[in-house]
């Protein structure tokens, strides 16, 4: 039986029709995306524009100016004693002040809610200045150059802890292998990745002695060397650790943020 061609004319037009609307959905995401980058971006010699990513096209919004999550992701970042992270941050429920979904500083009109404002709520979210949300994961990834610095070595490896029963997982025991910068002397130590009440630690475990580590070392000084506090601002926005892990050469610190976490706009500073 063939469909009349009404019928296929009617199906045509609205497919060219959600093939446009899904068009303009992504070109004002990428607008939105690249105004919050800049607002986030570290004013560093450098340092590029973090990635942002929002939702998508069918639930970006959950209410006015309040985009459903926000993904984001900085490279070279400045964290107390440490060289330069990648620091990544997952959001919900971000308010963004003066959003240009419609070019007139409001939320998407067919978003939910996008029409549903008064003056009283229009004058309050006027005053806000920054990218508030309700719940923030933080993560901040230390590879071995993050490392150095801090335990004043140079040419450091991370790597996780022989455990055949966790290849290529996630590991809460990692090894640290690095040269000396006083002495020269390489070494390399098995290290407990521990998070407790006064804060996120490296705990040395053992000297690594066997295949991949350094046979011919002092035990004592590599262990010393490497023991480790991390800073109680490892996190930024004031986010504390909730958890310390390694996996494929990095380490990662993550904690979550509830809704009295500094604004978004912070992610990447140095003093938050």
């Amino acid at each position: 039986m063939s469909i009349p061609r009404v019928a296929v004319a009617a199906l045509a037009v609205m497919a060219v029709l959600a093939g446009g609307a899904f068009t303009v959905d992504s070109i004002s995401a990428s607008r939105l995306e690249a105004e919050i980058s800049a607002r986030i971006a570290p004013d560093l010699p450098g340092a590029g524009p973090p990635s942002v990513m929002t939702g998508g096209p069918f639930s970006r919004w959950s209410g006015p100016d309040t985009l459903s999550s926000v993904a984001i992701r900085a490279e070279g970042v400045e964290r107390p004693g440490l060289g330069p992270v990648a620091v990544e941050a997952v959001a919900t429920d971000v308010h963004v002040p003066d959003v240009d979904g419609g070019g007139d500083g409001t939320a998407d009109p067919d978003g939910p809610g996008g029409d549903d404002r008064d003056d009283d709520d229009a004058d309050a979210r006027s005053a806000d200045t920054g990218l508030s949300a309700e719940s923030v994961e933080v993560s901040v990834q230390i590879t071995g150059d993050s490392l150095a610095p801090t335990l004043r070595m140079r040419d450091v490896l991370i790597g996780a802890a022989d455990d055949h029963s966790l290849a290529g997982g996630t590991e809460h025991r990692a090894r640290v292998t690095g040269t000396l910068i006083e002495s020269g002397e390489r070494i390399s130590v098995f290290v407990d990745l521990v998070v407790d009440a006064s804060g996120a630690h490296l705990v040395p475990v053992a000297a690594a002695t066997g295949p991949g580590g350094v046979p011919d070392q002092d035990p004592e000084l590599a262990m010393r060397s490497v023991a480790l506090t991390f800073a109680p601002d490892l996190l930024p926005l004031g986010v504390p650790v909730d958890t310390l892990t390694v996996k494929a050469g990095t380490l990662t610190a993550s904690g979550t943020g509830g809704p009295g976490t500094p604004p978004l706009d912070g992610l990447v500073r140095g003093d938050l």
